[in-house]
């Protein structure tokens, strides 16, 4: 993926899709995910039970106010769930006929295959939305995905800082509870 997100960021459009959205800052902080030993320092700070990192004696909250200063992502717009379901009429069949290359067709779980849609901006929005949710498979996007990424496109505004604070405490709350 990290040659395709530094073609992204060479692309005018890109950019100013990815910013117009709020997305350009978490997109260009991608490196977090190679800092092994700050994450494992975070999961090992993380106390299930009263959902705060336990760091040199202190209790410190996770609240969308950190993630907001971490990452740059948007607090104001319209709520959005990264692991809510789509809603609208437009089946994954349709979307892949519209905006992906000729003869591509779902993923056998009927997802995107992120790397069919032609549209680079729509194709940088959708891999964002993936790694903001955590997602383990980050070459395909859901309808729900797609409709948010589509709405993106039009300059709608997300919340996404609450978006990426639940993901953040379910994750850090599955990894301590053993799954």
């Amino acid at each position: 993926h990290e040659e395709g997100d530094m073609i992204s960021l060479h692309d005018l459009v890109t950019v100013n899709a990815l910013r117009n959205c709020g997305l350009l800052k978490f997109f260009c902080i991608s490196s977090m995910r190679q800092q092994i030993n700050l994450l494992q320092y975070l999961l090992d700070a993380w106390d299930l039970i009263n959902q705060v990192f336990q760091i040199r004696g202190k209790s410190i909250p996770l609240t969308a106010v950190y993630i907001y200063f971490l990452t740059g992502l948007s607090r104001r717009g319209a709520p959005i769930s990264l692991s809510g379901s789509a809603r609208g009429s437009d089946s994954m069949r349709d979307y892949v006929c519209q905006y992906c290359r000729e003869g591509s067709q779902p993923s056998k779980d009927g997802k995107i295959i992120i790397c069919d849609v032609t549209d680079r901006s729509l194709r940088s929005i959708l891999f964002t939305f993936g790694r903001m949710a955590g997602s383990a498979s980050l070459h395909v996007a859901n309808r729900s995905y797609m409709q948010h990424a589509l709405e993106c496109l039009q300059l709608k505004i997300f919340n996404w800082c609450d978006a990426v604070l639940l993901v953040m405490k379910n994750q850090l709350t599955k990894k301590n509870d053993g799954r």
